[in-house]
């Protein structure tokens, strides 16, 4: 897949470098002359033949809040790739990115009814995109929103899914130092409603060659579990999507820019469920800033 020159964006002075919590880090080495992770969302969009309207609304939320204020996440579910955008304010009550002013951003490109109080110390929300809501087929229907869990010896957060009608709990995320806390990780990875002891093959979860991360996250979800390995570097990120059979032309042109995307660092995430007595990827995504 040949990416529209107009869409490969290069690393300018005083751009940010964060991951997709939206904590800062330093880029690796030179950035002159390097990518934004942006050129990274633009082709995996061109990959998917997505509709047209998928990169205005992009395009909106960056315009509307601007650079360096919005995560992206490509995530893939069998052959279907969606996008979900994450906007964090850890200011929570005194934020300034509320579910109000994205929305309001969106309207134009993809109304909503939704409504959540600002009077709530959520500190992040989500919202998914795809081609239904770029045909116009739907509306923006469905918001994810982050709180805290202070008590928790562990850092933690909780996710709840607003609808119109409902508004339902969702995931449990746990956060780790993958350097420091590998006992810690490997207990609260087994310690799962939805997975069998004794004989759980640990590594097919928590894969070795992804545990340089820095941070790891444990997710405990309704109906799965998953695992986030955050701050990875190019060449493994490629090796995490090959290892989930990503398109080969999503790849190969990870491969062809690894040079000019090696000052960055991703984050990687997949969802598992127990099927046939083993561990089985049923949903993936990796994540980069916008």
């Amino acid at each position: 897949m040949r990416l529209d020159p107009a869409r490969i964006e290069l690393a300018e002075p005083g751009d940010r470098y964060a991951d997709y919590c939206l904590w800062d880090y330093e880029p690796l080495g030179p950035t002159r002359g390097r990518l934004r992770q942006a050129t990274v969302l633009w082709h995996s969009l061109a990959c998917a033949r997505a509709h047209p309207r998928l990169y205005a609304i992009c395009e909106a939320l960056r315009a509307g809040l601007g650079p360096g204020r919005s995560v992206w996440g490509a995530k893939r579910r069998g052959d279907v790739t969606t996008w979900e955008f994450y906007f964090y304010d850890y200011e929570r009550l005194e934020r300034t990115v509320s579910v109000e002013r994205v929305l309001e951003i969106l309207a134009p490109l993809a109304p909503s009814r939704l409504r959540y109080s600002g009077r709530r110390p959520y500190f992040m929300f989500s919202l998914d995109l795809d081609e239904a809501l770029a045909r116009g087929e739907r509306e923006i229907d469905q918001i994810n929103i982050y709180v805290g869990n202070p008590g928790s010896t562990v850092s933690s957060g909780l996710s709840y899914a607003v609808t119109e009608t409902d508004l339902r709990f969702d995931n449990l995320y746990c956060f780790f130092d993958a350097r420091t806390e590998r006992d810690a990780i490997r207990d609260k990875v087994a310690c799962s409603a939805h997975l069998d002891q004794p004989g759980l093959d640990l590594d097919a979860i928590l894969w070795p060659e992804l545990m340089t991360c820095r941070t790891l996250v444990v997710a405990n979800k309704r109906l799965c579990d998953g695992i986030y390995f955050s701050r990875v570097d190019i060449d493994l990120l490629i090796v995490a999507l090959e290892r989930l059979h990503y398109p080969e032309e999503e790849v190969a042109f990870l491969r062809e820019e690894r040079r000019r995307l090696a000052h960055l660092l991703f984050d990687v995430g997949i969802d598992y469920a127990v099927v046939n007595g083993a561990p089985r990827v049923t949903k993936s995504a990796y994540y980069g800033l916008l």
